[in-house]
């Protein structure tokens, strides 16, 4: 038997499915993550969260029995004062570092040579392993020896290159451009509209675009984060949300919050989760909950998880931990499905957008330098404990919004899908093309119709371009409207000397750009088809 000094508490678990839940009982085995789950050091799996399991089996299989001991004994230390994710990537480093060299021992002859094969994007492997071995040999336990800590202390090792991809503003991993986050929303908005995304599916998409947050953040949002209470100086509404925040060193679930203020519609959409939450989960209970109960439920819930904690008493441990909520691969599915279902397109690649939250982080970073904030400001954005990551946004300040003339436009339009309405020949061929109220003008000329039954406060027609109802006539005076939003566009950027100020009604130009495109080819079918027609 192992005896993983320092003893925990002495409790058991047990596991339902990928769930470890905490029962009284005798075991010298057990041990408790920081984020509460416990843990038998001589299992082959250790579930240290919600999110992260790791196989501890898989590494036996290269290390020797005397080495085994040290090995676990210095990861449980790990496990019980560190987060998941930080002992999770100490143990892939390993792992990686035994499948790799497959030493007799852990000597200095398997690190030279192991070091030998990293290129300088992979050294940081070396640097992760080289802290757990510190540790491992300060601890006390077998399997390290002093030379193997003397040659780790001569060496000057590379960290992990930070803001590579903020710099190269590379176009699948960096800041997403204006146009890409516009499309994203859009996207995501159009899909639920027609019932092919879930509320809670949309909800966390725009929650993350709006506040950069990680998955992990919004997954441990509860229902009682939504702050509707606050009003300003005139009496005004303001609406909140506290989100937990991650990474920062010796804080466990939900320790601290950041506070963010958001738009009236990104709370209507958090407010009708907050309610599909409450009621989801009541029906999977099968009862009514308390409000104190109803406050502390996840904003965003693992239904599944419910089914295995019914009792009150055991539902209310459960709330207290990170159990009952949604998994952080589970968001990242959420953003991808959004651009699968909405089709949304990368103007820089053509193909799909490539997401993950990461890079709604950078895109905030990004933007904020752009506007001129300061370190101070990016760092508190960002929730970044201090400003030295910050700077990768200030010293090469990246300009998506460039000039737009109508030549880049005509070969961008095609890509990114700004126009989603529906081309029409005539108006009597639109949806309630016989209801002369639908009428979109521009300057006093017909134009378009819009199939939306609904009040729409919209200034018609610009904003009408990128929405699903806009039906635009073949006829219509599309060119007049492109070439008066390219006027209005140089004519900003002249007097203000903002570009992001004068780029406001680019995703518009694309939109009516692709109009065009379409008008002139449905006018080369119509005139193929017209000697047939006379035949």
């Amino acid at each position: 038997m192992i005896d993983a000094s320092p003893k925990s508490a002495v409790h058991q678990s047990h596991t339902e499915g990928s769930h470890t839940y905490p029962v009284e009982g005798e075991s010298s085995n057990q041990y408790q993550s920081r984020a509460g789950y416990w843990f038998d050091i001589e299992k082959p799996v250790w579930s240290l969260d919600k999110n992260y399991n790791l196989y501890i089996s898989n590494i036996y299989q290269f290390l020797p029995d005397e080495s085994q001991y040290g090995f676990v004994a210095t990861l449980t230390h790990y496990a019980t004062t560190m987060s998941g994710a930080h002992t999770r990537n100490i143990f892939e480093c390993f792992y990686i570092f035994l499948k790799e060299t497959k030493p007799a021992h852990i000597d200095t002859d398997a690190l030279i040579n192991w070091r030998s094969t990293l290129s300088r994007n992979e050294e940081w492997k070396l640097g992760t392993i080289r802290g757990f071995l510190y540790k491992w040999y300060n601890l006390g336990h077998p399997g390290i020896n002093d030379d193997v800590i003397d040659l780790l202390k001569s060496w000057t090792l590379k960290g992990n290159i930070k803001g590579d991809a903020v710099k190269r503003l590379d176009p699948n991993e960096g800041p997403l451009t204006d146009n890409e986050l516009t499309a994203f929303n859009e996207g995501a908005v159009r899909a639920f509209e027609q019932n092919r995304i879930s509320v809670d599916e949309l909800a966390i998409c725009l929650l993350i675009s709006h506040t950069g947050r990680r998955p992990k953040q919004i997954a441990h949002t509860k229902i009682g984060d939504l702050d509707g209470s606050k009003t300003n100086k005139k009496g005004e509404p303001i609406f909140l949300i506290h989100i937990p925040r991650a990474k920062q060193r010796g804080e466990v679930f939900r320790d601290s919050f950041k506070t963010f203020a958001m738009s009236l519609e990104l709370w209507t959409v958090l407010c009708a989760q907050r309610k599909n939450s409450i009621a989801s989960v009541e029906q999977v209970l099968g009862y009514e909950l308390q409000d104190t109960d109803r406050s502390a439920l996840p904003l965003f819930p693992d239904l599944a998880a419910f089914e295995r904690g019914k009792p009150v008493v055991q539902l209310r441990s459960l709330l207290a931990t990170d159990h009952l909520h949604l998994r952080t691969a589970q968001v990242t599915a959420f953003l991808r499905k959004v651009v699968n279902t909405a089709k949304v397109i990368s103007e820089r690649t053509g193909q799909l957008l490539d997401v993950v939250a990461t890079r709604f982080r950078y895109t905030k970073g990004t933007r904020a330098a752009r506007e001129g904030f300061g370190l101070m400001v990016i760092a508190e954005l960002l929730d970044h404990t201090d400003i030295r990551y910050a700077d990768v946004y200030t010293k090469n300040v990246p300009e998506h919004a460039q000039a737009l003339n109508k030549a880049m436009a005509l070969q961008l339009a095609p890509y990114a899908q700004a126009f989603q309405g529906a081309l029409v020949d005539r108006e009597t061929d639109a949806m309630r093309g016989a209801d002369l109220s639908s009428r979109i003008k521009f300057k006093g000329q017909n134009m378009a119709t819009c199939g939306q039954y609904g009040y729409c406060g919209a200034n018609a027609p610009i904003p009408c371009y990128t929405c699903n109802h806009f039906q635009p006539w073949l006829d219509g005076p599309h060119e007049e409207v492109l070439a008066n939003l390219l006027s209005e566009r140089d004519r900003v950027q002249e007097i203000t000397g903002d570009m992001a100020m004068a780029a406001v009604n680019d995703w518009t130009i694309l939109a009516v750009i692709n109009v065009i495109q379409r008008c002139e080819a449905r006018r080369a079918e119509l005139a193929m088809a017209a000697p047939k027609a006379d035949q």
